[in-house]
Formats: C-alpha cells, structure tokens, sequence
C-alpha cells in the first residue's frame, strides 16, 4: 500500500508541476523551416478567409499544348497539410491547373487555440470560400484522409440544394484516397482513441507540448500507418516535415482540437451516406491497400450503396501513398480526364 501512496504523491506532483510549466516558443519564422518547406510555402499565397489566414497554392498548367486545361482541387488529410502533395504537384501540373489549401489549424495557415471549432462544417466553409475566391469555377476534386470528411460534408449540402448557385456545375469528379469514412471500420490508432477524450486529450496536449514528447509521439503513429514496403529513409524525411510543420505556429498546443473532426465522423455519417447514395458524377475510391488506419474495407464498404462508383486499390500502398508512389498517384487521377 505504502509505494501506491508514494506513487500517486509523485503523479500528483508531477502533473502540479506541468500544470504551472509555460507553453514552450513555437517557430512562427518561415525561415526557421527546412529548405523544402521554405520552398513550398514561397509557392503559395495567404488569404483572410472567416476571420482567419489561410495558405493556399493555386498554380496554372504547365503545358501549353493544352486549352482550357481542367483544374484539380485537392484537399489534405490530418495531421499533414498541403506539402503531403509535394511529390505530385509539378505532374499533375503537366496536365491541369492545381489548387490546394492548408485547412485552418494546419501547415502554414492560422492557428487559432481559441474560438474556433474545428468541425468539418468550418472546415468545408473554408473551402468553399477559397475556392470562390480564386474564382474555380469548375474542378475535379481529390481528397484525402480528413480531406475525405470535409468532401462528403460538401456533397452533402449539394445534394440537399443548400450550395451556392456558384456551385451548380464546380464538381467534375470526385475522389476520395484512404480516410476513415465509416467510423465503426477505423483501426484507431493511440493518438485517436486519448486526444478526442474531453479530459485526457487536452491534458494530454499540453503535457506533450510542455514537456517535449509531442512531436516523438506523433512520428511514431505516423510511421505506424505508413506503408511496411515504403522506402524507410524517405519515410523519416517526410514524416519530420510533418512533424515541423504541426509544430509550425504551435500546433501541437490545439492537436486535441483539430482531431475534432473524429466527433463529426461519428455523428453525422448518415447525413454524408445519404448524400453519396444519391451522387450524380463520377465518384472514385483510390486507396492504398497496406493502410493501417483506414482499411480497404472502408472503400469496399461504399460500394454497396453508392451508385457507378470505382474501386481501385494500390498495391503496398500505405495511408500516405501520394508521397510513397508518387508516380502512380499521377497515374491513377490522370484517369479522371479519360
């Protein structure tokens, strides 16, 4: 009995202790980033969208063979950004316009650690705006991971007649690439069963943040759904600029709010279902199928109910495959032009 008192006095301590810890300086300086990221954020533009910057990349086709080239708007995943495209971009520039944006809590855009929700309705809010904005009036869209969520709330407000009438003819197509769309089929990781919780997740954000044991915790979950036949050493490279980037503008002080949109997966499947069973354009499922997170039975799952979809599976692609096979990314959205 004695050392479970002392252990609970040193626990108690120690969280008396973190409590009254500061928030350790977080790089808001660009140039205090790698080469590359550096690189990719020189590429971009910011825009005030809802009270908040957002990053955003909207480049034009490379090939001037092409008229009227069609433009692909692309929307990433967590806990990543837009540069998860880095190895994709200048292709998919050879045979269309490219337009990509950092979700607010993300990458190089705002933020926010209060008065913002990080749902995917904000999330899709956002989208809508930027697109607007940059005035795409037409696109195919590509999602991936939480990317999927903020899509199917999008084509959920399409089907229900709620878009704009600026959207009336904006979806050419749409794909999703490996997210957890159907809750009940997610293989959890430990980050997403501790940092959704109301108690254990915020104090589980700021004792990593404090304490420095953040960015490890997260390279690790990452690597645990990345490909087992990726490349290793490029693996560590990109998952550190995944990791530099949410520690970009202190990420990591809000990773138990921006995983928020796990809350709306859970709730409002039957809202985006609804929408997806009564899809009128051409609808794809690309996914990796060695993903540890998101499963293939999640992409075999839509094809029951949703009506022409695609199903096309990645050999020894993993949750990330955009950055591990690269050249079958390409490939495989290239289709979309057939």
């Amino acid at each position: 009995m004695g050392w479970k008192l002392h252990l609970t006095a040193v626990l108690t301590a120690l969280v008396c202790v973190v409590v009254y810890l500061p928030d350790p300086p977080y790089v808001t300086d660009v140039r205090k980033l790698s080469t590359d990221l550096q690189k990719w954020h020189e590429r971009g533009k910011t825009i005030k969208v809802n009270g908040h910057n957002v990053f955003y990349i909207y480049e034009k086709c490379k090939n001037e063979k092409l008229k009227n080239p069609t433009t692909f708007a692309i929307l990433h995943g967590y806990p990543s950004s837009s540069y998860e495209y880095h190895k994709v971009i200048d292709a998919l520039l050879e045979i269309g316009d490219v337009f990509i944006h950092d979700h607010v809590g993300f990458g190089f855009s705002d933020k926010p650690a209060e008065n913002f929700t990080y749902s995917m309705s904000e999330a899709a809010d956002n989208a809508l705006v930027v697109w607007r904005s940059v005035k795409i009036s037409r696109a195919h869209v590509v999602a991936h991971d939480m990317g999927d969520t903020v899509l199917t709330e999008i084509l959920a407000r399409r089907y229900r007649g709620l878009l704009p009438n600026y959207f009336d003819n904006f979806f050419q197509s749409v794909t999703f690439t490996n997210g957890g769309m159907k809750y009940s089929l997610i293989s959890f990781r430990l980050s997403q069963i501790i940092l959704p919780h109301p108690t254990f997740g915020p104090f589980f954000s700021m004792v990593g943040n404090r304490l420095g044991f953040d960015k490890f915790f997260m390279k690790k979950q990452i690597a645990s759904i990345w490909s087992p036949h990726a490349n290793k050493i490029d693996r560590e490279r990109e998952i550190g600029s995944i990791a530099e980037l949410n520690e970009f503008k202190g990420g990591f002080r809000i990773f138990h709010k921006n995983i928020y949109y796990l809350y709306d997966r859970a709730h409002f499947e039957f809202r985006w279902f609804a929408a997806l069973a009564e899809i009128n354009i051409p609808i794809r499922f690309i996914w990796g199928d060695s993903d540890a997170v998101a499963p293939i039975s999640i992409s075999k799952f839509f094809q029951s109910f949703v009506p022409g979809v695609e199903i096309i599976l990645i050999p020894k692609g993993g949750h990330f495959w955009m950055l591990e096979q690269p050249d079958v990314w390409i490939k495989e959205i290239r289709k979309v032009l057939k």
